[in-house]
This record gives C-alpha cells, sequence and structure tokens, in this order.
C-alpha cells in the first residue's frame, strides 16, 4: 500500500486505547477509534464505582492520543470485501486494517440462581446495577463478594471501607 494507511479500532477499552496509541506513533498511520461511550472506562475501577469513591471513567482526551478521532458510535457490520465498518448511527468507516478490541465480560457461571440474584462487576451497567441495589438495602444487609480474583478481593475491600465506621 502506498500513501497512508488507514486503521480502526473498533472497541475504546484498554486494548483497543493501547493499540490506537501504539499504531498512531507510526509515519503514514491514520487510526480511528470507533466506541459506543464518548468516555474511557477504566473496568479497573468498577470496584469503586459501585460504592462511589470514584466514577471509574476518564476522558479519552487523557488517555489517547490527540491525533487519534475518536467515532462514537456502535459498530452494526464488518464488511471485509469492502473494508468497511457500519455504524447503528448510519455512517460507514472505511479502513485498510482492523483491530477488534470490544474487550471482555463476566460469563455465566451456570450456578441456579445467579441470573436472577446475582451482580456483576464486569462492565459499567453492572456496576451500576449494583450500586442501586446496594442504594437500595438496608446498611446492614449482608453483601457476599464470590470470587477472589483481583475483581473480588478490590470490590469486597471496597465494600468493607465503604461500610466501616466513620466512613463518608
Amino acid at each position: 500500500m502506498n500513501g497512508n494507511v488507514e486503521v480502526v479500532v473498533i472497541g475504546g477499552g484498554y486494548g483497543g486505547v493501547t493499540a490506537a496509541n501504539s499504531l498512531a506513533r507510526r509515519d503514514g498511520v491514520s487510526v480511528t477509534v470507533v466506541n459506543p461511550r464518548p468516555e474511557f472506562v477504566e473496568r479497573i475501577r468498577l470496584h469503586q464505582r459501585v460504592t462511589g469513591s470514584d466514577d471509574a471513567t476518564e476522558d479519552f482526551g487523557k488517555v489517547m492520543g490527540g491525533n487519534v478521532p475518536l467515532v462514537v458510535d456502535t459498530a452494526t457490520r464488518i464488511d471485509a470485501a469492502e473494508r468497511q465498518v457500519s455504524l447503528a448511527g448510519g455512517g460507514t468507516v472505511s479502513y485498510d486494517y482492523l483491530v477488534y478490541a470490544v474487550g471482555s465480560g463476566a460469563a455465566d457461571p451456570g450456578v441456579p440462581g445467579a441470573a436472577e440474584f446475582a451482580y456483576w462487576v464486569s462492565d459499567l451497567e453492572g456496576a451500576e446495577r449494583l450500586r442501586s441495589a446496594l442504594d437500595a438495602a438496608p446498611a446492614t444487609a449482608p453483601v457476599t463478594v464470590v470470587g477472589a480474583g483481583p475483581t473480588g478481593l478490590e470490590t469486597a475491600a471496597e465494600l468493607a471501607d465503604a461500610h466501616s465506621p466513620g466512613s463518608a
């Protein structure tokens, strides 16, 4: 390919932003990020959103290079033959190369009752649902955190800190 290389990154999470920033530093490469939200979600801070100690979002201008435009929309179709991404808003974005970095989510644990009664802290909506449920519950209501990985431990610690005597 001669001239400028157009790269489209679908997904503005950690992987997408890292790829976009790295690629945008190359001469002759233009990068566009497509993301459904206008702000970067700090997934590793979602446990703090649950308790209100951090909003777990950041302006893309603080995490992404100024030469990387953000298209706030949802990719609905990838046409590899035409090298275009169709957007929910009706537009398209053309590319020479595509980076598909839409992230990960919580897996269904297959545990009876989990779908009805459990809350995930793996995305912004899940953290918001948990925060609303905790706000509606009595302060003395028991809360059980399942999972001892980094997210589970951070969530348990954040919840304990938020409900300890003298906390705001």
